[in-house]
């Protein structure tokens, strides 16, 4: 059987198992553009639903895992993993939930009985009630699937400011507009303006692709 550990770390390498991820929150809500995006990426990618049950699993990924459609959507995420794991999953889980992406390396073991070290970023929500997990084998190189237009996010800390860091902390955290503007004591129209201008300097159109890209590139963990 297929088993899949799920542990929790900041960053995630190779880069563009992030990079698919990104594409992915770009067609949050956008059903017939999800599908292509999915569909079309040679980076391994499952969607579950709320149950954790596959909803979908691309060709990649089926080859990964080694198991056809049809087995894999009869199967949730907790039958591939050992019982002494699901606590470690529950806690991936619950802070997917809570701030709309996570990452981390995972182990899936083949139905012979081999090892395969693997890095995922999942995002939720990517649809009502669906999520996205892509993931690579761990060794492979940065370099293996990114084009040179995708460029370097290492000068991302420099463009926002301690407070926009801030604002982003306490959404990854789960807190709403109100409850930002309270902890930093300025109004509500001051923190839609913090997100206007991040969404700028990121590159990204919502809160949670907001999220998503500071948690991939290390500005928040």
């Amino acid at each position: 059987m297929t088993h899949v550990v799920l542990q929790v770390t900041p960053n995630i390498s190779p880069r563009w198992v992030a990079a698919s991820a990104d594409r992915v929150t770009g067609a949050v809500g956008d059903a017939p553009r999800l599908k292509r995006v999915f569909a079309r990426s040679p980076v391994p990618m499952t969607l579950v639903d709320h149950e954790r049950r596959h909803i979908d699993v691309n060709t990649p990924a089926r080859l990964a895992f080694r198991r056809c459609l049809r087995d894999l959507r009869d199967m949730r995420i907790d039958d591939l993993t050992p019982p002494q794991l699901l606590r470690t999953l529950e806690h991936a889980w619950g802070r997917l939930l809570d701030t709309g992406s996570h990452a981390g390396p995972y182990e899936v073991t083949s139905p012979e009985g081999g090892l395969l070290q693997v890095n995922y970023y999942a995002v939720a929500n990517v649809l009502p009630g669906q999520h996205v997990i892509a993931f690579a084998p761990a060794a492979w190189p940065d370099s293996e699937l990114v084009e040179e237009d995708e460029a370097c996010d290492d000068d991302l800390p420099a463009l926002l400011t301690p407070r926009e860091l801030e604002v982003l902390e306490l959404a990854a955290a789960g807190c709403n507009g109100p409850v930002i503007a309270g902890a930093l004591v300025v109004s509500a129209a001051t923190v839609r303006t913090h997100f206007e201008h991040i969404y700028e300097k990121l590159g990204v159109s919502d809160r949670a692709a907001a999220v998503a890209k500071a948690m991939r590139t290390g500005l928040i963990d």
